[in-house]
């Protein structure tokens, strides 16, 4: 059998750059045959079952997202009970604020085409819906917003209660339409303030002051604005000389693959073993947090995460060495090692970090080339939204201080152990690993791909998610540790917490 083999190949765990110069066909006739790379049939049977199950994760993730958004609508469309209507969402009070502000900010752009970005709120709950139109009479006039809240259906199941808000939000838009420029009266603010129970604060744009508060979140958007523009344009720069250092050669990448099959596989079972545990721990956290939280609110929720996230990475690094690999040896097959030094890799995090932020943005482009496609089939989407942005509400400084560990600590750490460690490690070990372009190429999309798809943003979200993923594989591809993707992705997570807190003040 090995005389019928004609081609040869390089041991795998050697570096090599991408240089382009070099023949490949002088290399590979130099190098000889590792046949430790060669699996057996119970090897290729192990690695099958592991894609087969990671798919069938994936699927699941997708249709419980689609559940999730479907029996969101649903309850939009039928409330439970007179006193369940529920209070505006997160996202919408985000949405229906940055829509006010960017008409402060730009008056000159027509109404209707701002009105369009805000038109999943019509898609939301009741609450949802009467935001909007607030916002059209902010945006319109009040006029025009009295007309659109008086076309929005009540809830079967609450009936009056739901037409007695909208009663009230129609009164007050109607006494500013009559009202002008004068000041609310004592009565015109108390009726504005029991909308906040519902309305959050969107209700402020209600008020004369509404305008003026407005200045805050344009504040926070210039601010965000000035700082992706300059990360994008750093990014480039980035990006550009790291692919010239790479095409040259004078850049060599530091990642190894695991030398032979069988690590490679209990990798990937490490990684399986960790997502089904993770989810399956978050699914008792939060019927825990469910039964628990009147008693214990938020915070609890956001402790059992914390519970979930290391507990679960606890046993995926048991788990190797109970199959027979060394710590050290798994500590180098998925990163844990502090490379070419600390300092070294926190400014490479940091620069990682900057070549995410063009990875993002054409991600985005897609997510928005994607959402259009879907409003045009199934009319207005619900935004994405993450569970950590809509705690942010009413949230006190101990659950801010939580919401920051989560998301800036605790994931970053454990994401990035997980999927560009274990699951890039057990791909680049499985996928073409005599090949580098290809094998990089297949193991950075395919795992950026499962790492978006279970984020709760939604599916059509993965390529914004999966762009940010694709960096992170190339620091780790690059760098050989995981401190520089788990610092760009603590920065990203970091970034975007505060955003979302700074736009909600």
């Amino acid at each position: 059998m090995g005389v019928k083999i004609a081609r040869s190949t390089r041991l795998v765990g050697a570096p090599r750059s991408f240089g382009l110069g070099a023949s490949i066909g002088a290399r590979r006739a130099s190098r000889p045959i590792n046949w430790a790379l060669i699996m057996t049939s119970l090897e290729r049977l192990r690695r099958n079952f592991i894609w087969a199950a990671i798919a069938a994760v994936v699927a699941v993730a997708v249709l419980a997202q689609q559940i999730r958004g479907g029996a969101e609508g649903e309850g939009t469309a039928t409330e439970p009970a007179p006193a369940s209507i529920a209070p505006v969402s997160i996202q919408s009070e985000l949405t229906v604020k940055v829509t006010f502000a960017m008409h402060r900010l730009a008056p000159t752009v027509p109404s209707a085409q701002l009105l369009e970005q805000a038109s999943p709120l019509k898609e939301g709950g009741f609450a949802d819906r009467l935001s909007y139109s607030v916002l059209v009479g902010a945006v319109d006039g009040w006029q025009s917003g009295i007309e659109d809240a008086r076309t929005v259906a009540l809830p079967e199941a609450a009936v009056e209660p739901a037409r007695a808000l909208r009663d009230e939000v129609i009164g007050v838009m109607q006494r500013n339409a009559d009202r002008g420029e004068d000041e609310m009266s004592a009565q015109e603010r108390a009726a504005v303030d029991a909308l906040r129970g519902r309305l959050g604060e969107v209700a402020s744009i209600l008020t004369p002051e509404g305008p003026s508060a407005a200045a805050t979140t344009v504040v926070a958007i210039i601010a965000a604005v000035s700082w992706y523009g300059l990360a994008f344009l750093g990014g480039l720069v980035v990006l550009g000389i790291v692919l010239v250092l790479l095409a040259t050669g004078k850049m060599r990448p530091l990642f190894a693959p695991v030398s032979s099959p069988h690590p490679a596989i209990v990798l990937g079972e490490a990684f399986l073993l960790w997502i089904g545990l993770f989810l399956g721990l978050q699914i008792a956290a939060g019927i825990a947090a469910a039964s628990l939280g009147d008693a214990l609110g938020e915070s609890l929720s956001l402790v059992l995460s914390l519970a979930c996230f290391f507990g679960s990475l606890a046993a995926a690094l048991v788990y190797p060495t109970m199959r027979g690999m060394g710590w050290g040896e798994l500590r180098q097959a998925v990163g844990l090692h502090s490379g070419r030094g600390a300092v070294s890799e926190l400014v490479a995090g940091v620069l990682c970090y900057l070549g995410a932020v063009p990875l993002l943005a054409a991600g985005l482009v897609v997510f928005a080339i994607l959402s259009a496609i879907a409003r045009m089939i199934e009319g207005p989407t619900p935004p994405p939204s993450h569970p950590a942005v809509e705690m942010l509400g009413g949230a006190g400084a101990g659950q801010v201080v939580l919401l920051y560990i989560l998301a800036s600590v605790a994931a970053p750490i454990v994401e990035e152990i997980m999927f560009r460690g274990f699951l890039y490690g057990h791909l680049r070990g499985a996928c073409a690993p005599r090949i580098r372009v290809a094998s990089v190429a297949i193991s950075a999309l395919a795992s950026s791909v499962v790492f978006a798809i279970i984020h709760p943003q939604g599916v059509l979200f993965v390529p914004a998610l999966g762009g940010l993923a694709v960096a992170f594989c190339i620091a780790r591809e690059v760098r050989g540790s995981l401190i520089a993707p788990m610092v760009a992705h603590s920065i990203n997570n970091a970034v975007t917490l505060t955003l979302a807190l700074t736009l909600l003040s």
